[in-house]
């Protein structure tokens, strides 16, 4: 079978390229090829489609290698260039390699037209090779990096989040020895209740961490998950919850079926509603809507909330690791950095909308190849 090759000859003669493509079937090739002769016509040719080499004529009414080389490097195309002349100073031939020529042929010896494109052709798959490799590298190193300073971050939070908790008991065991040393029962009580305060709170840390150090481990194999259906047994899940809080939900029919592992989706949006609940508790008339809508093409799946709304400045520092704008508030600071890992794995996007304080929050995500709902 014969191998294909694209080739762009730049030159005037009708007669002398089929000279050239006579040579080049001989060869073994089977041949695409178009011919230009002026700088426009070389320009449009190799914008037009791909080429696997370019032959050129040394000279050129009203064109030449040199001119032809200069086109083909202002293009950033790495394509074998290979001048054919009939006649050919040895001071011309060695002045247009110097300016990027890969090889000359005299046309009257095309005995090593051949070998010459078959080792312009490997030499041009090498260096292609070497550049994506290199790419490849200097990828990796990137993504190295960023592992690497995604590390420091996190044992920097995790060590001053589940230091705090240590700190705690370790004060309070003080005023324990104290309190039993001078027979305070009383006291003794409320140092004990602290105690266990902080050693539950360093054991929701470290689980939680145990759930953002699982994200990306397969639970169960993906599949079609029905968005609308998950979502109504996350709720029921969290309904007594949802009931002591006087909160309001509405449910949107159309969310749509989703293709991912159905135990991480229901942890995404068991995250999004209980953080709605914790922030639009404490609203006169507390309302969670979870519905859809498309935009720009892409279908987005949304939990909204009219809790006391964020900031624009901290609407990408929410999903940092420990990060809590309000200290107080309970939990770990771990929910949202677990259900953007989450989303990132199904290869998906999440981000909050809030036009400020008082305002209500919209957090919302993408999964791609979302579709509308099966009825």
């Amino acid at each position: 079978m014969a191998l294909v090759l694209r080739a762009l000859f730049v030159e005037d003669s009708e007669q002398d390229t089929h000279i050239l493509l006579r040579e080049l079937r001989r060869g073994g090739y089977e041949v695409e090829h178009d011919r230009v002769d002026t700088r426009p016509a070389m320009e449009a040719a190799l914008s037009s489609r791909p080429w696997d080499i370019i032959l050129c004529d040394y000279t050129l009414p009203q064109f030449s290698a040199m001119d032809a080389l200069k086109t083909l490097h202002e293009s950033g195309l790495d394509l074998p260039f290979i001048v054919i002349s009939g006649t050919i100073e040895e001071e011309s031939a060695v002045e247009v390699l110097k300016a990027g020529a890969h090889d000359f042929i005299v046309k009257g010896r095309l005995a090593r037209l051949i070998p010459a494109i078959e080792r312009e052709l490997r030499d041009t798959q090498t260096r292609r090779m070497q550049l994506e490799a290199e790419a490849a590298r200097r990828d990796l190193i990137g993504r190295l990096e960023a592992m690497n300073a995604e590390i420091e971050r996190f044992t920097y939070t995790a060590f001053h989040d589940l230091r705090s908790p240590l700190v705690t008991i370790k004060g309070f065991l003080g005023a324990l020895k104290n309190n039993l040393e001078a027979n305070q029962p009383d006291q003794l009580q409320k140092d004990l209740q602290r105690i266990e305060a902080a050693a539950d709170k360093m054991d929701d840390i470290l689980s939680d961490l145990l759930k953002l150090a699982r994200v990306g481990r397969v639970i169960q194999p993906p599949e079609e998950v029905d968005m609308s259906q998950l979502a109504q047994e996350t709720l029921q899940i969290l309904d007594a919850d949802l009931r002591a809080a006087g909160i309001t939900v509405i449910l949107s029919p159309d969310l749509p079926t989703v293709f991912g592992e159905r135990a991480r989706l229901r942890e995404v949006l068991e995250n999004l509603i209980e953080n709605a609940l914790k922030f639009s508790s404490g609203q006169a008339n507390p309302l969670i809507e979870i519905g859809t809508r498309i935009q720009d093409g892409e279908q987005i799946i949304f939990v909204k909330d009219n809790g006391p709304g964020i900031d624009p400045r901290y609407h990408n520092r929410i999903f940092n690791l420990f990060e809590k704008l309000d200290p107080v508030m309970e939990g770990t600071g771990i929910g949202l950095t677990i259900t953007k890992r989450i989303i990132e794995v199904h290869g998906g996007r999440i981000w909050v909308e809030s036009d400020g304080p008082g305002e209500g929050s919209t957090f919302a995500f993408t999964i791609p190849n979302s579709r509308p709902r099966k009825e």
